[in-house]
């Protein structure tokens, strides 16, 4: 694969080892160090929060994977804004975060520092493999709705009806790469076919609401049903 491997600038990241402690979720652990405890945040990746499509995978396979385990952290130097370490997590050889990624557990995020993780996110998109799976979260057909284009100065998106058939996007959820920005379709809202549909980002539907959503250097949309599962994904 493409991201067999993420490199790191050794004048930006720091190299230490300690124990897994506790998984909190798909990308966010505790380790156990010479300098005390930290709350270490995976890099590159964002995986499922909880009530969404995949999260008790993501989190499992760092339980299964990770706890009670001594690991290599390659940390950047600056702490996140809830005080956590950004770090690549290493088992051994195998670097954790492009492994949950590679898995479907977590989606990439950009600016892409470690080589590979959207590449490899494409990968994983194209196999079907974990949350990019029809089957993920629910069953029976997905209707074939899709993004056709998103205006990142603007703050725009637009999706179409691309079935002969009403599409009931009751319960339905659009969203950004990050863990914070999320649509609510609105219940018994119903899209005509061949009709388009444009969300702005001042739509009151918005949760939190009053900013931006698409980031100027690269962002992801994804359309998801009312199981999670994603319907559509366009990436910028």
């Amino acid at each position: 694969s493409a991201g067999a491997s993420a490199t790191t600038d050794p004048a930006n990241f720091d190299r230490s080892s300690g124990v897994v402690t506790w998984v909190y979720d798909g990308d966010t652990i505790a380790v156990d160090t010479e300098q005390g405890s930290i709350d270490v945040r995976l890099l590159d990746l964002n995986a499922p929060e909880r009530n969404e499509c995949f999260y008790r995978e993501s989190l499992d396979y760092l339980i299964d994977t990770l706890k009670g385990r001594t690991i290599t952290l390659d940390s950047r130097t600056e702490l996140d804004q809830f005080g956590r370490t950004l770090a690549y997590v290493w088992d051994g050889e195998r670097n954790v975060n492009l492994d949950l990624v590679q898995a479907g557990l977590a989606i990439a995020t950009t600016p892409d520092v470690g080589d590979g993780f959207l590449t490899d996110e494409e990968d994983a998109f194209r196999s079907g493999a974990g949350l990019w799976a029809a089957e993920a979260c629910g069953s029976g057909p997905i209707p074939d709705v899709a993004i056709v284009a998103l205006d990142f100065f603007e703050e725009t998106i637009v999706i179409i009806n691309e079935e002969t058939t009403m599409a009931d996007l009751s319960g339905w959820t659009l969203r950004d790469e990050s863990s914070r920005h999320r649509y609510r379709f609105a219940d018994g809202l119903n899209i005509q076919p061949g009709a388009r549909l444009t969300i702005s980002s001042d739509d009151a539907e918005w949760d939190p609401g009053g900013s931006p959503v698409w980031n100027n250097d690269g962002d992801m949309a994804l359309l998801l049903d009312g199981d999670g599962r994603v319907v559509d994904r366009w990436r910028y």
